[in-house]
């Protein structure tokens, strides 16, 4: 490792960088060569060093460059990696700085500088993570069977008892108004892995607490297996989707199905469902471990079958957000915290972190947006009087605010195990007065259904997708584009999010995380701050 000075040629490049003499390519191409001058020989990196690199973002005249995006990205990695290493005082401000810049910056540098930031999470999963076999046979039962398992008396359990009610594809066992269990079938093949995850999952928790708050289903075991096969055969009234009987079954714990946004919901208990949840998925996050569906997020449902994505929303790519009511009408977490554990992954990337915790803060935000609007569920699209409906007035800016900041404090308290989070770091007033102006009004209904997309069903699909969304006259498959009405959707079809505002958001509050996270690993006293 070399404690040489500089090279008369970086010095150069330097200079040029600082003094803005060069183009926006021969400017990237001399922010490599101090990069890899710099790894090679780390012990040379000054302050000049770094005066150079963060001049590229005190220029105006790359913003509106095409390319702009890139030159800021080459920037902010090349500082992030001469900050991890944290070996001296010149390269311990690197990170308070880039956090600093990225907190007053917007468009490519804010995306640039986030992205960059967010390569510093390095939260590996925790050692003992519940292993998933694959190909595990179901155990063939009967009702009889789980009835000892499920309730207190051994009574005899029978379809004909009026004890069972569908809700989606789970089966609800009642004693009276108790629910006594839930079986939980699969609907797919791939599916049946992962209801069994769910149950692992489940009985992981019960074993490494979340937090006092955070009460957790117990799953049944019988025989040592969690995955069932019911012989008898299934009560009236079950979806067609189900992949045979292929189950898990769980005791649920108080408060499993009363979700946040439910009509006449007591906003002491959506606080309290809000607040531990996300005080939960930071502990989760801290670990290394994510929830990868708080809520359904998806840039066009339509397409989840030909496109590479499954047609789920990425966030850092602020595009249009499909149906984000009917996404948020059932969130992973209610009055007892998490649910749907299936939904568990570990960290694969270091990215995972920043995106995950994006995700999380957008899906709380769709919620407490459904929140307001479920007030009157029926003030939806359109009517007589005007183009779209208009329900900003359903909406209660102050307690707005106390959601989203008390869900940001939470998730950074879970995360980081500290308190010290500043809201005033993110404005979230001025995000609460556009969320409200965009979800409040319903100005984006339409979806248009694509002659490649309609081509790819066959008959019965076409049919059965269209008469769901409310089309009477069936037309003509493949001749030309179907306009459906299927909103509100954030942003027309095809388009950006209509709310930037809000991923400008997402991508400052989650690589504050970040940062905050590698701080604290690197005992780092130094404050996150905008100035």
């Amino acid at each position: 490792m070399s404690h040489n000075p500089p090279s008369n040629a970086r010095i150069r490049e330097e200079h040029l960088l600082i003094n803005h003499r060069l183009s926006l390519s021969a400017a990237y191409m001399g922010i490599q060569y101090i990069g890899r001058h710099a790894a090679d020989c780390p012990f040379t990196v000054t302050q000049h060093t770094l005066d150079a690199l963060f001049s590229v973002f005190e220029t105006a005249r790359f913003k509106k460059a095409k390319q702009a995006f890139f030159l800021y990205h080459e920037a902010a990695c090349t500082l992030v990696d001469m900050g991890r290493s944290m070996e001296n005082d010149i390269t311990r401000t690197i990170v308070p700085k880039l956090v600093s810049l990225l907190m007053k910056s917007s468009g490519n540098q804010l995306r640039a500088l986030s992205q960059a930031v967010g390569r510093l999470a390095d939260n590996r999963p925790t050692q003992n993570i519940p292993f998933v076999p694959n190909n595990i046979m179901p155990l063939d039962i009967d009702f009889a069977c789980l009835a000892e398992k499920i309730t207190t008396t051994g009574e005899r359990l029978s379809p004909d008892r009026q004890q069972w009610t569908w809700k989606g594809r789970s089966l609800i066992v009642r004693a009276a108004a108790k629910i006594l269990a839930v079986i939980k079938f699969a609907t797919t093949k791939d599916n049946i892995r992962e209801i069994h995850q769910e149950a692992v999952w489940m009985d992981w928790f019960s074993k490494n607490t979340l937090d006092s708050d955070n009460h957790i289903p117990k799953p049944v075991c019988i025989q040592g297996r969690y995955l069932f096969n019911i012989t008898n055969e299934l009560p009236q009234g079950g979806p067609e989707t189900l992949y045979g009987s292929v189950c898990i079954v769980f005791i649920p714990c108080p408060g499993y199905y009363e979700y946040p946004n439910l009509k006449g919901a007591d906003w002491e208990q959506i606080k309290s469902s809000f607040f531990k949840s996300a005080l939960a998925l930071g502990k989760l996050s801290s670990q290394g471990l994510f929830h990868t569906a708080l809520i359904p997020l998806f840039h066009n449902r339509v397409q989840q079958d030909r496109r590479n994505d499954n047609g789920r929303y990425l966030w850092e790519h602020a595009g249009r957000l499909d149906q984000w009511l009917d996404s948020s009408r059932f969130p992973n977490f209610a009055a007892s915290g998490l649910r749907d554990f299936e939904h568990m992954a570990c960290q694969a990337k270091p990215l995972d972190l920043e995106h995950y915790t994006g995700e999380y803060l957008l899906s709380f935000i769709l919620v407490a947006g459904s929140c307001f609007r479920n007030k009157a569920p029926h003030r939806r699209g359109t009517d007589d009087t005007c183009p779209y409906v208009d329900t900003r007035d359903l909406f209660c800016p102050d307690l707005f605010e106390v959601l989203l900041t008390g869900v940001c404090e939470h998730y950074f308290k879970g995360l980081t195990n500290s308190e010290t989070f500043n809201p005033a770091l993110l404005n979230i007033p001025a995000l609460i007065e556009n969320l409200i102006e965009k979800m409040g009004l319903d100005e984006h209904m339409q979806e248009t259904l694509r002659v490649q997309d309609q081509l790819a069903m066959d008959d019965e699909q076409f049919q059965n997708f269209l008469t769901d969304r409310g089309v009477t006259s069936i037309p003509v498959k493949g001749e030309e584009e179907i306009i459906l009405f299927t909103g509100p959707h954030l942003g027309g079809f095809n388009q950006s999010i209509s709310i930037p505002e809000l991923i400008d958001f997402l991508f400052k509050f989650s690589a504050f995380c970040v940062a905050a996270c590698f701080l604290k690993k690197h005992h780092c006293t130094r404050n996150l701050s905008p100035g």
